[in-house]
């Protein structure tokens, strides 16, 4: 397992240099990474005020104080990032404008946070025209679901997006690494995704000993997402030109999840295990950036209703 864990940390700095602060003890890197872009933050965080989480927030929150970087707070998402969390999140970046926006949690929040500085980077006009989104909807996010969409308005309206410092708490998604921003209409129970390069966070802190204390649920539930991504993007790789690189990541991504997942059923506080999770569905991400996912995440995305993202994959 040491060697592949080892493994693991070589195809993480070669895919994402030094944007990519992971492991344990590096939860210090977050000032460091908003610093770059400016003085003032808004931290957008998943259970704010839980306990589990208050630990991880009081230490970001005292490294950016130390930096003189200003900030507030807000909820991140729920579940499955629905719109209406999206559009709450994207009111409180409009009115605050900040240099930067700090996305601290799991996949939810992130991809949340993500859409949300699309929405308000972009004006109605803006994406009428580049889009030829009609009228009623150009307000709103739907014209960016699909792929490079995003993309297509930035380069015709010319401008940029607020930076996102990504804060990943859970092994699970890697939505801090990715192109991807799931979205749901809790109303038509429809999830949809924004798949573009544009959205990927210039820099993401992953702090692997914050899972320590995660409850077992979100542990269990984010390593079979991990599980899901590394096995459908290798199983639909069959004659691809990546083949032989979605190969290596899949097998080290498998064995680094299936070894830890039992581990940290019997003591979830058994640091390597905890290791092998994070890695391992960083890897997964690293997959979904390789390939694209099939069947069991297609299936998951009509089953939002009924179990949670990871179960719904695994099944």
């Amino acid at each position: 397992m040491e060697k592949t864990i080892e493994q693991a940390r070589q195809m993480l700095v070669e895919w994402k240099g030094n944007s990519y602060a992971f492991g344990f003890d590096v939860l210090g890197k977050v000032n460091d990474y908003a610093g770059q872009y400016g003085k003032r933050a808004l931290l957008v965080v998943a259970d704010l005020g839980q306990p589990w989480v208050s630990g991880t927030v009081n230490r970001i929150t005292s490294s950016l104080e130390a930096k003189g970087i200003e900030f507030e707070a807000v909820a991140g998402a729920q579940p499955n990032a629905p719109r209406e969390d999206l559009y709450r999140i994207a009111l409180q970046v409009t009115r605050s404008r900040p240099d930067v926006v700090l996305a601290v949690g799991g996949g939810s929040t992130i991809d949340a946070a993500k859409a949300a500085i699309v929405l308000t980077a972009f004006s109605p006009a803006e994406a009428q025209m580049a889009l030829k989104a009609a009228e009623a909807v150009a307000s709103s996010i739907d014209p960016y679901f699909g792929v490079g969409n995003v993309t297509k308005v930035k380069s015709q309206a010319a401008k940029s997006l607020t930076p996102l410092v990504a804060v990943q708490t859970a092994a699970s998604s890697g939505a801090h690494l990715t192109k991807y921003s799931n979205i749901t209409d809790l109303a038509t129970r429809q999830k949809k995704l924004i798949v573009d390069e544009a959205i990927i966070p210039p820099a993401a802190v992953f702090d692997y000993g914050v899972t320590l204390n995660s409850p077992m649920g979100i542990t269990l539930d984010g390593g079979l997402d991990g599980i899901a991504h590394a096995w459908e993007v290798f199983m639909g790789a069959t004659g691809q030109p990546y083949y032989g690189r979605i190969k290596d990541v899949a097998e080290a991504c498998l064995q680094l999840i299936v070894y830890g997942l039992p581990q940290v059923k019997i003591n979830g506080q058994d640091r390597k295990a905890r290791l092998c999770l994070g890695l391992g569905t960083d890897l997964g991400g690293y997959a979904i950036m390789i390939g694209g996912t099939s069947g069991p995440h297609l299936g998951s995305f009509s089953l939002i209703d009924v179990l949670s993202h990871g179960r719904a994959c695994a099944i």
